[in-house]
């Protein structure tokens, strides 16, 4: 396990880990300007530092939203930028995940409660009310249950609203997501090189698949990473014994280009 995934491991089993740090070693990915966990946390320490509090969850929304001019990148939604929290902070516009991470941080600071709801291809702000919730792709405008159902409509006409659809995020569920989207965002470019950190750690996490480490691997050989890739394929008959043949097969396949 690399250092990232193993700090990734430690927060999210740590029920005292805030969601900043975990999204800052997610966002540790960009291998351009990798942030610190340091550098995350105080950048949303200056974000919170003018925000009212005697609003509650709306003054928040209002102070990001309206204030501070965070947007929704709707031209450009699968810019990897959009799911790397520094970036997100820096450039003050995101998707609806990563602008929903940023408030619930801002709030958090100041004891005010807002927290990622995860509807399937939508998330929302839940305040923990039962009544309403807060769309940060709409620049955090409320949204009542019809509304809800509304934009899974829109998303999925065959879907129906499930109370569990409306149930808050946990830290390990933000940082699945996240890794979600940035391998759709990578892949979409063509950026294969970049798919390799996101992958080892959707593959670390508990919740990693075989598929997973097989998509790992198969990445590792063509990028012609050859030694990392015939590590993945070991590790790979190690855990899918139904398979482990024709894995260690393609590791050995894959060493003998080096002799």
């Amino acid at each position: 396990m690399s250092d990232r995934a193993d700090r990734l491991d430690r927060l999210l089993r740590d029920p005292q880990a805030t969601l900043d740090r975990v999204l800052a070693v997610v966002a540790s990915v960009d291998e351009d300007e990798p942030p610190t966990e340091e550098s995350v946390v105080a950048a949303i320490d200056e974000l919170a530092a003018g925000c009212p509090t005697g609003d509650g969850a709306p003054g928040v929304l209002a102070h990001l939203f309206e204030h501070l001019g965070f947007v929704a990148n709707r031209n450009d939604y699968y810019d990897p930028s959009n799911s790397l929290i520094h970036r997100v902070v820096e450039r003050r516009r995101g998707i609806p995940l990563s602008l929903a991470a940023v408030a619930a941080e801002v709030a958090r600071r100041h004891g005010i409660k807002l927290q990622p709801v995860g509807m399937p291809g939508h998330v929302l702000l839940g305040d923990g009310g039962a009544d309403w919730w807060y769309d940060p792709f709409a620049g955090g405008a409320p949204v009542d249950l019809d509304g809800c159902r509304r934009i899974l409509a829109g998303l999925d006409p065959t879907a129906t609203l499930d109370p569990t659809m409306l149930a808050p995020m946990s830290n390990a569920a933000v940082a699945v997501r996240t890794l979600n989207n940035l391998r759709v965002a990578y892949a979409s470019r063509g950026m294969a090189n970049r798919l390799v950190p996101v992958m080892e750690l959707r593959a670390s996490l508990p919740s990693g698949t075989l598929a997973d480490r097989h998509e790992l691997a198969r990445l590792l050989a063509g990028l012609g990473r050859v030694e990392q890739a015939a590590s993945a394929f070991d590790q790979l008959a190690e855990l899918d014994p139904d398979q482990q043949a024709a894995h260690r097969a393609r590791a050995r396949a894959l060493r003998a280009r080096l002799n």
